[in-house]
């Protein structure tokens, strides 16, 4: 007797296995960035590797949970990845910049985001997150235009049609 896997439990094995590639792919790029760090730019010093911290961050394939951060003993290395005390990659801000734009209010894109990464967001902060489109958007609306505009609009339908010279033809309007 075979045991099939439902969908649910598929797309969590999915989602689940794509975490755990993209964790591995940024902690691989932040071994070699410090180790290029501490070889190339402070080869002069006695500045060494001090372990790693661990670091939870939200990317757009789900929460990427205990994400190994290499540190130096000095304290000098950065990875360039992530800011210092960035929790989340900018993929956030712009979806919900994209979703308010098409017409989600700020509820719904609240209740999408904490289906995606398992926290809430208040409407306050979608809120102050969608007021830097406002601004964009006022500005596109206010800009000075053009006295003259040209513009030719033009229509078409293709209809099938049997007649002696043609099996389809193209019918124009304006």
């Amino acid at each position: 007797m075979s045991k099939s896997i439902s969908n649910m439990d598929w797309a969590n094995q999915l989602e689940n296995a794509i975490r755990q590639f993209v964790k591995e792919k940024l902690e691989l790029i932040m071994r070699e960035e410090i180790k290029n760090f501490l070889e190339i730019e402070q080869e002069d010093t006695s500045n060494m590797r001090n372990g790693c911290y661990q670091r939870n961050l939200d990317a757009q394939y789900g929460r990427i949970e205990g994400l190994l951060v290499p540190r130096d003993r000095n304290g000098e290395f950065q990875t360039q990845l992530f800011a210092p005390y960035q929790r989340h990659t900018g993929w956030l801000e712009e979806a919900i910049i994209r979703m308010y734009q098409s017409g989600m209010s700020t509820r719904e894109i609240g209740k999408f985001i904490e289906r995606i990464l398992g926290k809430a967001y208040s409407p306050a902060t979608i809120s102050r997150i969608t007021d830097v489109v406002k601004e964009d958007i006022e500005k596109w609306r206010s800009r000075p235009l053009s006295k003259r505009y040209s513009v030719l609009y033009l229509d078409g339908l293709y209809v099938k049609l049997r007649r002696d010279t043609a099996e389809k033809e193209a019918i124009y309007g304006c």
